[in-house]
């Protein structure tokens, strides 16, 4: 009789049991993976490094220019030497205390200062690619001098402003950090550069904390209308009220702020002349950069222009621009 399939009895080969694993073979295992996460933390390393997608760059420029760069000056609090700078992705030359204008007509004899701080330095870009540099272009008979200085505040400006009293206009663009305190240099130290720290730490850093803590330009520009005006005793208000009430006494001193912030709604409030501009906020340099890249200089400096224009006729009507 034939057996069915179900039926049959005959015994199966058996496969031969593969050896325990070894404390050793475990320890292999172990550094092969181990191996394999340091190869992908190395790569992405290599990459932040390279690529930088978010602009962490930006904290370690800040720390070179405020904790190496930096000079004490009597008048001005601080200055930025005389020299060329080059920094992670951009470069500025500084001659006589002031940022180089390449395309400004330096044997004019209508001199006009602008006054302020990082935005009015045209911090991230090159000479070439500020908006002073780029409206500089419109006025071929005037000299456009550029005294701005990264973190700089009202009190940084009076200083600029009297240490250079023979220009023939200035204007001062007001941002609403002007209200904190001058920078002391013998005290202050600037900090969140991540030198020496993986860049991979740094990007984790920054992803918890979302560059808490930085100078970052802070804008309302989540709605249309107007921020409200600050309050009387909101801090450094006080000082910068009384400094601003100081240089409105000259009459070649004209001033200029970005709408929606509530500091230009307080200045407004209180009956100061002044010029709004748009903040070009889209047009960043990058994540962690709330500065303006070329794009946005150029935008920024287009607003510029006929604030300019009105300052040179009515400084220095008998020029051509």
């Amino acid at each position: 009789m034939t057996l069915s399939p179900l039926e049959d009895t005959s015994a199966a080969p058996k496969t031969p049991s593969a050896p325990p694993k070894t404390w050793n073979d475990h320890a292999k295992n172990l550094g092969g993976a181990a191996a394999l996460v340091l190869f992908t933390l190395i790569l992405i390393e290599i990459l932040l490094r390279a690529v930088d997608p978010w602009g962490l760059h930006y904290f370690q420029d800040l720390e070179t220019m405020g904790n190496t760069i930096f000079q004490s000056d009597p008048v001005r609090g601080y200055i930025i030497p005389d020299g060329d700078y080059t920094f992670t992705r951009w470069h500025a030359q500084v001659q006589d205390s002031g940022r180089v204008v390449p395309d400004t007509y330096s044997d004019s004899a209508c001199r006009i200062a602008i006054l302020g701080d990082s935005v009015a330095f045209g911090y991230g870009v090159n000479d070439d690619q500020t908006w002073l540099n780029v409206a500089a272009r419109e006025f071929p008979g005037v000299q456009l001098i550029n005294l701005g200085v990264p973190r700089y505040n009202s009190t940084n400006v009076v200083g600029t402003w009297h240490a250079y009293p023979n220009a023939d206009a200035y204007l001062y663009l007001i941002i609403s950090n002007d209200l904190e305190p001058a920078l002391n240099l013998e005290l202050e130290r600037f900090a969140g550069g991540g030198t020496g720290q993986p860049w991979i730490v740094r990007y984790t850093n920054f992803a918890l904390k979302r560059g808490g803590g930085t100078d970052q330009v802070e804008l309302q520009v989540q709605t249309d209308d107007a921020a409200p005006p600050l309050p009387d005793d909101y801090p450094g208000l006080a000082r910068f009220w009384s400094e601003i009430e100081d240089m409105r006494t000259d009459e070649r001193l004209f001033f200029a702020a970005f709408e929606k912030e509530p500091l230009t709604s307080t200045l407004v409030a209180r009956d100061l002349p002044l010029t709004t501009w748009t903040y070009p906020f889209k047009r960043r340099i990058s994540l962690a950069d709330y500065h303006l890249n070329p794009t946005g200089n150029e935008e920024l400096a287009a607003q510029a222009v006929p604030l300019l224009r009105q300052i040179v006729q009515d400084r220095c009507p008998n020029t051509e621009s």
